[in-house]
């Protein structure tokens, strides 16, 4: 069950003892509506490794949770950062925002299929917030790619 589970997570992550922590975040992760959502889209995927050329580089990370809607693929993504007020939340955002928008526009390159949402459910405590204007990021991180490369290629 998923105490146990959570008990197995917690030895192989080398936290033994914070069992009951583990399993209150994955029982808020799978009460979200972005997880409930996936479920009953019936077309969900867990863990999906995406890599895409995208100009002249190449986006690549996991998902941690991707669905279908009517709308178009949806990315999910978990996060544990403790966000106790929407000033967290804006915080937080503002952080992994492009990387949302690079999952995007990885799945677009690499699937040819719109990408309608990406939403990011946090679990400490629960809550979840959409990119606000996805299309908006999705340029941005195309716009910026031969800056990040320049920037990777300059680090020793």
């Amino acid at each position: 069950g998923e105490a146990e589970a959570a008990r197995a997570q917690a030895v192989a992550e080398g936290i033994p003892g914070r069992e009951d922590e583990i399993a209150l975040l994955v029982r808020n992760a799978r009460q979200s509506k972005a997880v409930r959502a996936a479920v009953g889209s019936k077309r969900y995927w867990r863990e999906v490794y995406v890599a895409a050329e995208v100009g002249d580089g190449t986006i690549e990370g996991f998902i941690d949770l991707l669905y279908e809607s009517p709308e178009g693929l949806v990315v999910v993504d978990y996060k544990t950062d403790e966000v106790p007020n929407e000033a967290a939340v804006d915080a937080a955002m503002g952080r992994y925002s492009l990387q949302g928008a690079a999952y995007a526009v990885a799945l677009e390159a690499a699937l040819g299929r719109p990408v309608a949402r990406c939403t990011f459910v946090f679990v400490r405590p629960r809550g979840e917030r959409d990119i606000d204007d996805l299309p908006t990021a999705m340029r941005q991180v195309k716009e910026r790619i031969p800056e990040l490369l320049a920037a990777l290629r300059a680090t020793p």
